[in-house]
């Protein structure tokens, strides 16, 4: 698994950084053929408010299957990452568990039930 972590537009925040590595180490536990993960942090200008906007993309590589990409916008790089990760680790459990059901209908069709 290749997992790449990217702070734009003076982002970075290294003990950030060693927390979402350690963070992103869980997400095949969810889905286990995952071959890339990709974290991007910038910094965005919201025409609505003066203040800019951090933006986490969370993309996600599976084999045979559409990439995951999660984008969340917030205060601070923590509380993005966090939202994001919340919103990936529910994505992946429902590709996983539409893929176990595929398995187990492909399965009773290979048998004849």
């Amino acid at each position: 698994m290749i997992v790449s972590i990217t702070f734009r537009h003076g982002t970075e925040d290294k003990p950030l950084r060693r927390h979402i590595g350690q963070e992103l180490l869980s997400f095949p536990l969810h889905a286990a053929n995952i071959t890339r993960i990709q974290v991007v942090f910038s910094k965005e200008k919201q025409h609505e408010q003066k203040d800019d906007v951090i933006g986490c993309h969370i993309s996600i590589h599976i084999p045979n299957k559409h990439p995951v990409d999660i984008y969340e916008y917030q205060a601070n790089e923590a509380l993005a990452f966090d939202r994001a990760q919340e919103r990936v680790i529910g994505k992946l459990i429902q590709i996983n568990s539409s893929h176990n059901r595929c398995q187990k209908i492909y399965h009773r069709a290979s048998i004849g039930i």
